[in-house]
């Protein structure tokens, strides 16, 4: 009986592992750009959430360098590192939130 139960609990647990991927692949974050007021979000590979903005414009609050016009991150200052961003070109959403840019 503990030797079902066992295999079966490792036979669920490689199911799960084997369903999640990751976001960006080659890179270390996933930025989800709102179209509102925010908040945007920096997502882990694993779709964590590593750090929120919550502004309207936030190229203007320190997170994120932004180009011209200031619409899209081209950079992330994250815990003292600095990340260079560019636009995903994979259709990719972390806890429904769609992944438009990645920092590395």
């Amino acid at each position: 009986m503990f030797t079902k139960t066992f295999f079966s609990t490792i036979a669920v647990a490689a199911l799960f592992a084997a369903s999640a991927s990751a976001i960006c692949p080659g890179y270390r974050f996933g930025v989800s750009l709102t179209s509102n007021n925010g908040p945007w979000q920096v997502f882990d590979n694993a779709c964590n959430i590593v750090h929120q903005v919550d502004a309207k414009n936030p190229c203007t609050a320190g997170v994120f360098g932004c180009n011209s016009a200031q619409t899209s991150p081209t950079a992330l200052h994250l815990n003292g590192q600095n990340y260079a961003c560019n636009a995903d070109p994979n259709p990719e959403s972390c806890n429904g939130k769609s992944i438009q840019v990645c920092c590395n």
